[in-house]
This record gives C-alpha cells, structure tokens and sequence, in this order.
C-alpha cells in the first residue's frame, strides 16, 4: 500500500527521494534477489507461487484467532509462517522424489477419492452439481482440483509408504516395556517453603544492601512519551457523499470500461472425452485413440455410452462425460477456446490440451445477461464509496508524507491541513504494550536513529493496508534505577521467599541426612511437621508424585544396599527428600495380547515418523532451496 503513495507522490519531495535513491544505488548497488516477486521460494529450481503459502499462513493466523479471541503474537507468528512455508518446501521435495520414481495415482482411485469427500455428497451421495458448485466457489476448475488432488494423494501414499514400513523387532519391544513400565519403590516428604515465610525476619539494612548491590535488577525501563497522527481509510468511507447522478455515471463509465462488470457470464452445458498422454500413452497414440473415438460418435454411437467406455477423466466418464455448465475461465485454454467456438450440439475434433485430447460435445448454451443499474446499485454503492474513500485515503497520504518531510520536527501543520487529531502516548517501552504501542512496527520507528535521537517525525508507518500512522518522539526517558521507595515492598518479599527459601532446604537436608542414616521415614517426617508418602510402587507417569522428585528417583541407581536417598529443592522454594527401596522393571509377559499388538502398532507408527523426518531431511540436505524471506516481512 504504501508502495501506491509513493506512486503518487510528485513533486520537489519526489525529486529529492529519487535523487537520494540513486546516489544509494550508484554507491552500494541493490540486489534483488528474486526476479519472480510472486514467488515463496525455489525448491531444486521449481517455482512455490506466494499466493497459495500466504494464504495458508492466513488460515492458521486466523484459525488461532478464533481459538484464543486475541491477536496472535509476533513469536507464534513467525512460528506459524516457517512452518507452514517448510510444509511446502517439504511437499515439493517429496513431489519431486515421487516425479523421478515415475509413481503416479491412477484415474480410478482418484475418482473414489474424490466421490468419498463429504462436501461433495448430497444425502450421502456424490454429487457432480454439488462437486462444480463447490470447487467455483474457492476459485477451481475440476481439471485443476483434480491434478492438485492426484498430487496430494501421491504425497500420502509416499508417506504412508514409509510409516507403514517400519517395525518394531520383539527385541526392541520388550526393551522399551522394561524402560517405559519400570515401577519403583519410592516415598517422600516435602517442607513446605510457606511454613517459614512468616518466620524469617528481614531487617531494613538487608533490603538497602540489595538495592544498592543489584541495581540491574530494580530499573525502569527506557521509555518514550510519542505524539502520532494516524489516517484510517475505515473513518473516511462513511464520509463519503453519494449522489444518484454519481452512481449511474459510475455505472456507465464502469460498464464502458469492462462490459462483463455489471454481467453474469455465458454458460455452456458440455461432455467431453479425454484421451490421457501420461507415462503409457504418448501423444500419437493418444491421437489415434481420439480419431478412433471421434468415429465412434460420428457413426452414431452415444456420447454418454462411448465417455463410459472410453474417457481417462476419472471425475466425469462415469456420469457419461458431463461436465455441467462451463463458463470461461474455468477450463485450461484450448479446451475452452475450442468449447465457445462451437453451435449447440456440434462434436468436436480432438482438442489438444496438457492433459492429453478431448473430445467436446456441446448439449446448451445460456447466454450471459447485464445487470440494469437498479438491480446493481446496491453494490455499486458500496463499491463506489470504497473507491472514493480509496482516492481521498491515497491523496491524503501523500499530503501527509510531504507536510510531515517539510516539517520534520512537528506534526502540527500535517494535523491542520488533514484535519487529524494529534494523539499520544505515554510511556511506551521496547517490549509490546496494548494498541498501538503492542505493533513491532510502531516500537521500531519510535527508537529508530532518526525519530529518537535527530528528533525528526517518522516515516509513514504501514500498519495495514489502510492504516498509516506517523509519529515523533516528545519525550525520551532512558533506563534508571527506581526509587528504593518504590521497590521497597518487591525487595523485601523477595528476600523473605530467599530466607525461606534457604529455611525449607536447612531442614529438609537435616531430613536427608537422618534417612539416609536408617532412621524410621515416619519418624523423620514427624520431627519435621512433615507427612511421609509412605514407599509404594511409582511409574514414570504416576501424576500424583512430584515431578522433580520422580525424575531424580527414576535417574538413580538403587546401590548395593537396596536403598538410595535423595533430596532437592523444588520450583516454588519447598524441598523434598525421597527414598528409593526398590525398582521392578517392566513385563512384557504381564500385558494381554491385545496391549501388546496395540503398543507394537504405536511403537512402530513412531518408528516410521522417525525415518520419514529422515526421509525428508536428506532430501533437504542434497537440495537446492531457496526461501524468498523479503515476502514474507
């Protein structure tokens, strides 16, 4: 967006920018890197187009939305886009792997595929009106869908391939049983942190010390008091005037402009026969199948009997060759140049086109019909207020990047002339606040050089598309020590948890020691105000063992002695003290047959996940691949 301001922008201000941008690249030269903007990334030299990965990096972006009611973090953010742009990358390496083995998914399964997906069903049953139907309203061609399916399924199949083939040896089986379902003989005690925290006293010399010792830990951080005009093309649509007379010559101009604007397209009912060029067929076979075909029909056969017998097109031989009504756009281009150039009930000549000859029989036309400017003025008025407010958003954005150049120490003239309210912030720090002053991008300008330390209005900042904000800095606040006053009260709870903190471990190291010396567990606990979870078999996933205590009990060896003892101090500040009398590991004779078989097939399942991300990751390692970052900032 920012891009047509711009392309806009004239003028003495224009001069200077470009004069500016070429002494930059006369001096450094700029490398652009990918010739293809459109492109996500390269992978052994084929192409991933940007438009399918942005917007399935818009649909988890919003799926997670939707979940959580809130705007996703800038760290999840960059989570959710590399992996959904190494999805890609993954599904062209493993694509390109299935190409050189010459795998291919046949037209029969595919066709089963297809009918088997719910949204394609009426009443449980495939249905070809409900299959175009859908596929026109996300912008597919059955022929595209098709060859996009067939490549999904070549991609499962693969992987299926390679989970499915791994095992898991009896050997392997019963070693992960004795690891996984080990038990161990374990009790344990806790010394509660809190007990001490109202016991431990905190004398005013102790929290002077600590501030005055530590001051890193007890400052404010460096913060900015900004002033920012921002200009929302949401606030200027509601403004904009319509007239009637604007409308019809809105509608005249835009009618003149595209005819087809204001029309719903011609329809053609259609069958076709496909003859496929694919690995079995070449092309002068697949011709001679067509001229055969061809004769078939012209001797007097039925085209609906003939499609059944004959055609490749998994989706529509079985319903007789039907492809619905077509209109342009939705077929591959000599299919349907050919289609709009024939009469009502005419049979074509074989018609070459990448997936091999069809064969066209035109059963209806329905002419497209123009919308009068009554039956399109409702959206002609939505459509003519955006365009308007798009106008006066784009003309106002330039006017406000050569009033806040002009003046770079005050948004003051820019504010008057655009008639924007100067508004501001306090306070705002590096890390993310709340509007505004939560986006990357307004934190960046606010300590950028120029805006903070020359003291100049920023550039026009790109919210969204839309939504341009500049701002300047009018007050700089660096990081200071806070007032002791001020951190009085967290230093001295800080300082009592330590105390306690050291308390809980003084008395449970007491208690290690005395069961480490033989004395009776309860015994202990008790002089200690302590309950004693008395020694009983524990596995690695028993939820009511403290976790720390169970993975230190689970890492020790039992000793010659049979008995081993340990202690730690746990996240809160308590401390706990364990002992281990015995370790019994797991019986793979002591599970039915059917757990068995289940944990086989889960053992395996994890297996094959392992040597597929193997797979994969050497088919990485002896790529070329090039991801296009800059399209994604």
């Amino acid at each position: 967006m920012l891009q047509k301001i711009r392309e806009k922008i004239t003028g003495w201000v224009a001069g200077v920018i470009l004069a500016l941008l070429a002494f930059v690249f006369a001096v450094w030269g700029i490398d652009i890197g990918f010739s293809n903007q459109s492109v996500a990334a390269v992978v052994n030299g084929d192409k991933i187009p940007i438009g399918p990965v942005r917007q399935a990096i818009q649909n988890q972006l919003s799926q997670f939305q939707q979940a959580y009611g809130a705007d996703v973090p800038a760290p999840i953010e960059n989570q959710v886009r590399d992996g959904v742009i190494e999805g890609f990358v993954r599904n062209r390496l493993l694509l390109q792997r299935i190409r050189k083995a010459g795998y291919r998914v046949g037209n029969e399964a595919l066709s089963e595929s297809i009918q088997q997906i719910p949204s394609f069903q009426v009443n449980g049953q495939f249905s070809l009106d409900a299959y175009r139907a859908m596929l026109a309203n996300v912008g597919y061609s059955p022929t595209m869908f098709e060859a996009e399916q067939r490549q999904n399924m070549e991609i499962s199949q693969l992987q299926d391939g390679i989970l499915a083939s791994a095992f898991v040896t009896p050997a392997e089986l019963e070693q992960w049983v004795r690891i996984d379902r080990e038990r161990r003989d374990l009790g344990w005690l806790v010394i509660p942190v809190e007990r001490f925290t109202d016991q431990v006293q905190v004398s005013d010399e102790l929290v002077v010390a600590e501030y005055e010792s530590h001051p890193d830990r007890y400052m404010s951080p460096e913060s900015v008091d900004i002033d920012y005009v921002e200009l929302k093309l949401d606030d200027i649509i509601p403004t904009v005037t319509v007239t009637e007379e604007n409308l019809r010559d809105y509608y005249e101009t835009e009618v003149g402009r595209d005819p087809q604007m204001f029309s719903s397209p011609e329809q053609r009912r259609a069958r076709h026969i496909l003859i496929a060029v694919d690995e079995d067929t070449d092309d002068g076979q697949a011709l001679a199948k067509a001229d055969a075909v061809l004769e078939r029909l012209r001797a007097g056969e039925d085209f609906d009997a003939v499609a059944r017998d004959t055609s490749d097109d998994s989706g529509s031989a079985s319903l007789g060759g039907d492809l619905g009504w077509v209109e342009q756009g939705m077929m591959v281009a000599p299919f349907e140049e050919a289609l709009f150039a024939m009469e009502k009930g005419e049979i074509s000549e074989p018609v070459k086109s990448p997936f091999g000859y069809h064969i066209i029989e035109l059963e209806e036309i329905q002419p497209g019909d123009v919308k009068t400017f009554e039956e399109a003025r409702d959206d002609l008025l939505v459509d003519y207020r955006h365009r308007t407010a798009e106008d006066i958003f784009y003309s106002k954005a330039e006017r406000l990047y050569e009033l806040t150049f002009e003046s770079p120490d005050t948004l003051v003239p820019a504010a008057s002339e655009l008639g924007l309210e100067i508004q501001r912030i306090d306070g705002m720090s590096r890390s993310a606040g709340s509007g505004l002053a939560a986006s990357p991008k307004i934190i960046d300008a606010a300590f950028s050089e120029v805006v903070l330390s020359e003291g100049e209005n920023s550039e026009p900042v790109e919210i969204e598309d839309g939504h341009v904000v500049v701002l300047r800095v009018e007050g700089h606040h660096p990081a200071a020590p806070r007032p002791l006053e001020e951190v009085r009260d967290g230093i001295l709870a800080r300082l009592k948890r330590e105390a306690a903190r050291d308390r809980a471990a003084e008395v449970g190291a007491s208690a290690a020691a005395r069961l480490e010396a033989g004395e009776s567990p309860r015994a202990v606990a008790t002089s200690v105000d302590a309950q004693f979870n008395d020694v009983r078999p524990v596995g690695r996933n028993s939820p009511d063992v403290p976790a720390p205590v169970k993975d230190a009990a689970f890492a020790a060896d039992l000793g010659d002695e049979q008995r081993t003892v340990g202690s730690l101090t746990l996240a809160d500040g308590s401390f706990a003290a364990w002992l281990l009398t015995g370790i019994a590991p797991g019986d793979l004779q002591a599970l039915s047959d059917a757990e068995r078989a289940q944990l086989r097939q889960q053992l395996a399942r994890a297996a094959g996940g392992e040597e597929l991300t193997g797979y994969v990751s050497e088919l990485r390692d002896s790529a070329t691949i090039v991801i296009n970052h800059e399209q994604f900032e």
